[in-house]
């Protein structure tokens, strides 16, 4: 016994060695990647351990409004801030100074948020009735702008210099104290949506105002008129696509919210944060990814681009395959047995959470190149399609519809931008394309199939953990094979 425990000792001793040797050779940008990843797993852990408190504490309702107001601060967001951090990335590439970035697109992010706020005060009574909140809930939508938009401009800030400790430090917090105190809040002081969004508003506010001292406390001139005037210009440009990209993503729920009721929505939203799990993964893939993407544009490495994008395609591919498959599992974790009518549409809203991540590839090299019709001609059209299908078919068949018609604009949404990436390839590139396109529509195809298939076979029980059996058993016998391409990957990445 004692001989088996020493073994043991001494493998794990070997392994973690390994790792470390591994992890010492590693570039900054896998490392930042690695840790990202780390940090994107413990802060939706830490939203998927307190979800099923709330939607077994709070009444279907007020879980519904939760998201209701959820929704709208995803929406508000893009209007009050103009989605100014998303010009940072395009800023870095034309000025060294990217602390002198941070602070001027703080700045003018923190001018526009405060102005908004003071309207928000000004006209509480209209915009409460508008949306169907309390006013305590408004005020604390208008006041998490402010510091939002500063976390963001950091946080980008951050990921493009790859410093991930702060960022993973303060991500961290963020999530962990206002998850914390909202549960206490809803467990004993209120099990209403103002229990658990209150708390949240004010540690977000904290958190900002502290962000905010930092970036300003080394003196960097705030107001800077050529960054001003790119960001401006940049953002205001691209807001149809900001605010298109929030219909495709969010309106549903508003949309359910209007036309069915409250009690939908919580269901609905169930549904859609299960099938948004992935989102663990994509997030943290882009938190590195993204500036990858950028860097090895300018530097013009386009078949080591292709490559990678390639292995993180499937790998998000076999991440939401696994997801379909325990849909009702993990509803059940979630949201118990009153939400279990929920798990009938989250096939659809895999399918469509892996367009969303795919057209991203393509929309990328088009903001490189700053071809911001291309950008945003697509995104008008998709949204005002999913809008007229959203109203036609819930009226018809209940919140369920949204799934389908959010799962089709993707698709249709994805398939317009690749046209209009093979646009930028031809003028600009001379042709070149940066993509693996055959590999990318086999996968794409695989994914559609894959997923009503998982469908069918979710209804079969038997059929549906024998498969499960086999895909274990092979996964075993080719465990080498896995293992040698998860090394290739890590070796693609550096």
């Amino acid at each position: 016994m004692k001989k088996v425990a020493h073994m043991t000792v001494n493998r794990v001793s070997n392994i973690w060695k390994t790792f470390q040797k591994k992890y010492k050779n590693m570039s900054l940008p896998v490392k930042a990647g690695f840790w990202f990843t780390i940090c994107n797993f413990m802060q939706r852990g830490i939203t998927m351990i307190t979800t099923p408190i709330f939607t077994r504490v709070l009444s279907e309702e007020q879980y519904g409004l939760v998201s209701t107001f959820t929704s709208w601060q995803n929406v508000l967001i893009l209007i009050t801030t103009l989605s100014l951090y998303k010009a940072m990335m395009n800023l870095y590439v034309k000025y060294d100074n990217k602390e002198q970035v941070l602070s001027a697109v703080s700045g003018l992010s923190l001018i526009l948020t405060l102005v908004w706020f003071i309207v928000s005060l000004a006209f509480v009574d209209q915009i409460s009735r508008w949306m169907q909140m309390s006013k305590t809930l408004v005020i604390c939508l208008f006041a998490t702008f402010i510091a939002q938009a500063g976390i963001h401009c950091w946080q980008v800030y951050k990921r493009y210099t790859y410093e991930y400790r702060s960022l993973i430090i303060v991500t961290i917090l963020l999530t962990a104290v206002s998850s914390l105190l909202g549960v206490l809040c809803v467990l004993f002081v209120s099990d209403t949506a103002e229990g658990r969004l209150v708390p949240q508003s004010i540690v977000t506010a904290i958190i900002g105002l502290g962000i905010y001292i930092s970036i300003f406390k080394h003196n960097y001139t705030v107001y800077n008129k050529k960054m001003w005037s790119f960001a401006l210009v940049f953002c205001v440009s691209l807001l149809p696509h900001y605010l298109s990209e929030f219909v495709l993503q969010s309106s549903d729920k508003l949309m359910i919210n209007y036309m069915s009721g409250a009690r939908d929505v919580a269901i609905y939203s169930v549904s859609y944060s299960v099938g948004s799990l992935i989102n663990l993964i994509t997030g943290a893939l882009n938190s590195s990814f993204a500036p990858y993407q950028y860097q090895q544009i300018k530097a013009k490495n386009f078949e080591r681009l292709s490559n990678v994008a390639n292995q993180v395609l499937l790998f998000v591919a076999i991440m939401l395959g696994c997801l379909m498959l325990f849909s009702k599992e993990v509803v059940l974790i979630f949201g118990g047995k009153k939400y279990i009518e929920s798990a009938t549409v989250i096939v659809p809203i895999c399918i469509g959470v892996f367009f969303n991540y795919l057209f991203q590839l393509f929309a990328r090299l088009q903001e490189y190149y700053e071809r911001k019709l291309t950008v945003v001609i697509p995104s008008i059209f998709c949204a005002v399609l999913n809008l007229i299908l959203n109203y036609i078919f819930i009226n018809i068949f209940g919140y369920q519809a949204a799934a389908y018609t959010t799962f089709f604009c993707y698709l249709f949404f994805c398939f317009v931008h690749y046209l209009f990436y093979k646009k930028v390839c031809k003028e600009l590139l001379d042709g070149i394309q940066i993509y693996d396109i055959k590999f990318i529509l086999i996968l794409s195809i695989g994914v559609i199939i894959g997923g009503f298939a998982i469908m069918a076979v979710n209804s079969i029980l038997w059929l549906k953990y024998m498969l499960i059996g086999i895909a274990i058993v092979m996964a075993v016998v080719k465990r080498d094979t896995i293992m040698n391409y998860l090394k290739k990957v890590l070796q693609e990445n550096r």
